[in-house]
């Protein structure tokens, strides 16, 4: 989950007369500037699973197999092919050729090495378990071929290794005494390289002149040079992109943006995203607040909500002309799949199941939210009122609900989500919504054993009915609903050109497909 925050309009009305420089130098020097927005201290998202640190190690690491977001489709990386020895077994056919950025040569050495140091139990990081408890053992067949052997059959594998697992050079990391310390100065064989790493300067990547695009999964860098600078302040960012310190900024409020564009020097690009926002109740009744234990009143709250009219008010032109969305999944997801819609907005028959439900008065709530969720948790209280449901806004830090979650505290939440930070398949989603667990708000039993039937189920044809079912009973009990996509919004040089397409990532762009005009 990830949080956006917004200007002030005293700020912005300052930024926007500020005048930008006359030109744009640093096109001609082939060097980006973009900010960040927290210290980056090491570039490895095995020690530092942070939303942007992950983006940057995207693009100086290769895996093993790539996700292409346009196609839907797992392709080719640093394994040329993969087989299915069995269902708990794949063989990996590596590519010839590949260097990492420090000239040494890629083979079967570097995926056992690394497949065994995650595994390694005095291997201590965040998330292990979740992303490599499944590992049973790596097997090297010959130089170029491994086995990759799991605990158990686990069908979206292939999905998680395009986005979990950073191949590491062996020979360079396996003399580290401390493996923390290797994202200082990391060697990967993606398509750029670091040339350094300091938390309070930033990063710098620079093109990598032994990748060869037409040998593996991702695009060759297009810019020369790329500096990422932590700025977490969102107003001195934008006030860098108007004077023309900076080249891109991301996470840009929509109405900020309509603002910059006054700066001719400068472009928004808007993609759609991941990211969406969505109403979570308490249908297990955890907080004790009692009223959503009834279906009907969790289905007069649904019906309660405009969804179109928010997405037309909160989001950009170019995100609210696209369809509602239907399940709790975006559809450029693998495995989102689902056949009822959520019930429409008719205030007539919200009110009319309020009365069937001893709720003829309606009743008052209260809505947790954080971060870029707290306008639309504002505005569906404001269509709750018409039938009756008064409900107040509780916003936290993203910590803080963390907490409140965990402890079964909440009545109903609005928040964001991200399908584990763009993960190609939707098992981050069916494991984080209905897998047992502190975070599950509708303890259903059928939903839990069908989240682990889905992640065994090989068949692509069975394990997509499963998932049906999933989202499809999500709807129809009325457990939660989507309500506005969080498009992608990029303030950016004019001279700078954002692709279209061939990404999950909420940021809407990975650094080796920007390019210049």
């Amino acid at each position: 989950m990830r949080a956006r925050s917004f200007f002030s309009l005293g700020f912005v009305a300052l930024a926007v007369g500020l005048s930008p420089l006359p030109a744009l130098a640093q096109k001609a020097k082939d060097t980006l500037r973009i900010g960040v927005y927290q210290p980056i201290s090491i570039v490895d998202s095995i020690y530092d699973p942070q939303p942007q640190t992950d983006l940057i190690t995207r693009s100086v690491f290769d895996t093993l197999v790539q996700y292409d977001a346009d196609k839907r489709q797992i392709l080719p990386g640093l394994a040329e092919s993969w087989t299915f020895v069995d269902d708990k077994t794949i063989e990996f056919k590596l590519r010839q050729g590949v260097k990492f950025q420090d000239g040494s040569d890629f083979d079967a050495d570097d995926v056992v090495y690394t497949i065994n140091f995650v595994m390694d139990p005095a291997s201590k990081f965040r998330f292990k378990e979740a992303r490599f408890g499944l590992f049973e053992a790596v097997e090297k067949v010959d130089q170029y071929t491994v086995r990759l052997k799991l605990k158990q059959p686990f069908a979206p594998i292939l999905a998680r290794l395009t986005t979990t697992l950073p191949i590491y050079p062996s020979d360079v990391h396996g003399k580290l005494a401390d493996k923390a310390l290797f994202g200082r100065n990391p060697v990967g064989t993606g398509p750029y390289k670091v040339t350094m790493v300091d938390p309070s300067r930033g990063v710098v990547l620079e093109k990598n002149p032994y990748f060869k695009e037409v040998n593996l999964g991702q695009p060759a860098a297009k810019i020369g040079k790329i500096v990422i600078a932590p700025v977490p302040d969102q107003q001195t960012q934008l006030a860098k992109m108007m004077i023309g310190d900076q080249d891109l900024m991301y996470d840009v409020p929509s109405d900020i943006a309509g603002m910059m564009q006054s700066n001719p020097a400068i472009e928004i690009s808007v993609r759609p995203s991941v990211s969406f926002t969505y109403l979570m109740l308490d249908a297990a009744d955890r907080s004790g607040f009692g009223k959503f234990k009834d279906v009907r009143v969790r289905e007069a709250m649904f019906r309660a909500i405009d969804r179109k009219v928010l997405v037309n008010a909160l989001q950009p032109k170019e995100i609210a002309a696209l369809p509602l969305q239907q399940a709790m999944c975006p559809p450029q997801i693998m495995g989102c799949a689902s056949s009822i819609d959520p019930p429409g907005y008719d205030l007539a028959k919200a009110k009319q199941l309020l009365k069937e439900a001893g709720q003829p008065d309606g009743f008052n709530l209260t809505i947790t939210t954080w971060g870029a969720a707290q306008p639309v948790a504002e505005a569906v209280a404001g269509q709750l009122r018409k039938v009756g449901i008064n409900a107040s806004i509780d916003t936290l830090t993203s910590t803080g609900f963390v907490t409140k979650r965990a402890a079964g505290q909440l009545q109903a939440f609005i928040v964001l989500w991200d399908n584990g930070g763009g993960s190609p398949d939707v098992e981050s989603t069916v494991n984080f919504m209905y897998e047992k667990g502190d975070r599950n708000y509708n303890q259903d039993p059928q939903l839990e054993d069908l989240q682990k039937r889905s992640q065994t189920e090989m068949d692509p044809k069975k394990r997509e009915e499963l998932l049906k079912r999933i989202f499809d009973r999500a709807t129809s009990e009325r457990y939660s609903m989507p309500i506005t996509p969080l498009a992608s919004v990029i303030a950016h040089s004019a001279e700078v050109k954002i692709p279209t397409g061939g990404t999950l990532k909420p940021e809407g762009f990975l650094f080796n497909l920007l390019a210049w005009k």
